[in-house]
């Protein structure tokens, strides 16, 4: 069942004006309306990214152990019946460095060689074990993981049409509060409708510092597979009649 909320307001009736900003907003008497539906849904995919980092003197031992550390993985996953284990592990960006603090004795030189690994788990039901053994393995670090849907596109779908008919609704009620009536939709978009926030106090005072954050994940908490909060949010400008 989808929940909506919103975040509405009536912009110009006839008469409004706003020399400042004249370029920027339409020159009929109008109303901006937001909607939003939101749903959590239970994943059906899930994904686990994570570094491989081994140290040593020798470049080329410290790249035996990642490769093996690497063969270990792809057993797990094997082990554990994940369909196209195989193909299920992607591996890229594998480089060498010289450790830090190295550099002062270049005559022996010490190694990190890195590997930046990338898993899909198809089967949540094998997601606690896959990842508590990788947890408990040796040399791997950076864990991220993440959770998706098959069916996504079809579900932000009809997220898009609740939160359109959320809006039409909104827009409808502080008509009717002006003695109104709603008008034919003048535009409408799935983001903030450009320059519109700008120009009437309507952007989010943090909505900069929550676009850039980036949540820790606690190691335990990845053992869990949690439920995604999937949200779509019109913009709409409805005229006045």
């Amino acid at each position: 069942m989808f929940k909506t909320c919103w975040f509405t307001c009536v912009l110009a009736v006839s008469g409004f004006s706003l020399p400042a900003v004249a370029a920027d907003l339409p020159s009929y008497p109008f109303i901006h309306a937001t909607g939003t539906a939101f749903s959590f849904v239970t994943p059906d995919l899930g994904e686990i990214d994570f570094e491989v980092a081994v140290f040593d003197p020798s470049a080329e031992a410290a790249t035996t152990q990642v490769q093996a550390r690497i063969t270990h993985i792809k057993a797990l996953l094997v082990e554990q019946g994940l369909p196209d284990a195989a193909a299920g592990i992607d591996v890229r960006d594998v480089r060498k460095e010289i450790r830090k603090g190295a550099e002062q004795d270049p005559a022996n030189p010490q190694y990190t060689v890195k590997a930046s690994v990338h898993i899909n788990v198809a089967d949540l039901s094998k997601w606690p074990v896959v990842m508590r053994a990788l947890l408990d393995m040796p040399n791997l670090d950076a864990f991220a993981v993440t959770f998706g849907l098959t069916e996504r596109v079809r579900l932000e779908e009809e997220l898009v049409g609740e939160a359109v008919k959320d809006a039409q609704r909104r827009a409808d009620a502080m008509a009717r509060g002006f003695g109104k009536r709603v008008g034919a939709v003048a535009g409408i978009s799935s983001d903030q409708l450009k320059y519109l926030g700008n120009s009437v106090g309507l952007v989010p005072a943090d909505r900069y510092s929550r676009a850039n954050s980036r949540e820790r994940q606690n190691p335990e908490d990845m053992l869990m597979v949690s439920a995604v909060k999937m949200a779509q949010t019109v913009d709409a400008l409805f005229r006045i009649k």
